[in-house]
């Protein structure tokens, strides 16, 4: 969504939300930026729409040059280590070469509730700040 025209990004705005409600979710739909990227048109098509834009603070998985990027037990203990109250984790257990990520969820999730951490959509921590 980085070099590309007006048309292209209300059009795949648009057609996302459109499944999103399609699926059944009544909400406010917030906004994150492949990779975090955004230039002139996509920024304006946001903020013409009243869009909330959210990225990550967490992002343990981020370099695959490294051979922790692999190492499930590296992801949880990065996680762990990055976290704090209010953060965003950026995963993608769901993608084929990303298996680390899956199974380091576990002891993401066991790890972060030991420290009293509890778990809410993006929805409630934007209306708790």
């Amino acid at each position: 969504m980085v070099f590309v025209g007006a048309d292209f990004v209300a059009s795949e705005i648009e057609r996302t939300d459109a499944l999103i409600r399609r699926a059944g979710y009544q909400g406010d739909i917030v906004f994150r930026p492949p990779y975090s990227k955004k230039l002139f048109q996509l920024p304006r098509y946001l903020a013409d729409h009243d869009r909330r834009t959210v990225t990550w603070d967490v992002e343990p998985d981020s370099d695959s040059g490294d051979p922790a990027h692999d190492d499930p037990n590296a992801i949880a203990r990065t996680t762990l280590d990055q976290v704090r109250p209010g953060s965003i984790i950026l995963l993608h257990p769901w993608n084929a070469d990303h298996d680390a990520d899956l199974a380091a969820l576990p002891r993401i999730v066991d790890g972060l509730r030991a420290k009293g951490y509890r778990f809410v959509t993006v929805n409630e921590l934007l209306a708790t700040h």
